[in-house]
């Protein structure tokens, strides 16, 4: 049986984590419509991950984009044709597997993504630079142990 002060240290641990979730969701929900307040690009959330994908990626094919999405391939070539369509992204036949399309980014996406990169800068230039170095390092390496702890943790299932 626990003893009381075990319960004590777990409930004070579940409040402290529950207020940084409240205090990290509350920020990053402000940081994301800075972002896209300072975007003039009228994507869907949809739309950004599959290009967040397409980016991170080089090139990919339609199911494998279905498959991170956890979505069909029907539902990511909607997404992807209206991408295509405005300059986003650019779909070509693999040429070692025709059957295969491949999704790369064409010019609009590569606009996109040097202008995500000029307002994460400004982002950073406002916000994160009023704190110190040391605190924005600290910061950083806490998440990265934690991040190590969940992806362990998540490994043994």
């Amino acid at each position: 049986m626990a003893s009381k002060s075990d319960n004590n240290k777990e409930n004070e641990l579940f409040n402290l984590v529950t207020e940084i979730d409240e205090i990290t969701y509350s920020m990053n929900t402000r940081l994301i419509k800075e972002r896209q307040s300072l975007f003039n690009d009228d994507l869907s959330t949809k739309q950004i991950i599959v290009m967040d994908l397409v980016k991170k990626e080089s090139q990919i094919s339609i199911s494998q984009l279905a498959e991170s999405m956890n979505v069909t391939s029907s539902a990511v070539s909607q997404i992807v044709s209206k991408l295509e369509k405005e300059k986003y992204l650019l779909r070509t036949i693999n040429p070692d597997n025709r059957r295969e399309i491949i999704v790369q980014l064409d010019e609009r996406g590569h606009h996109y993504y040097l202008k995500e990169e000029e307002i994460n800068k400004e982002i950073v230039k406002r916000f994160y630079s009023r704190m110190d170095m040391k605190d924005i390092v600290q910061l950083r390496d806490i998440l990265v142990k934690l991040n190590l702890v969940v992806e362990e943790e998540l490994s043994k299932k």
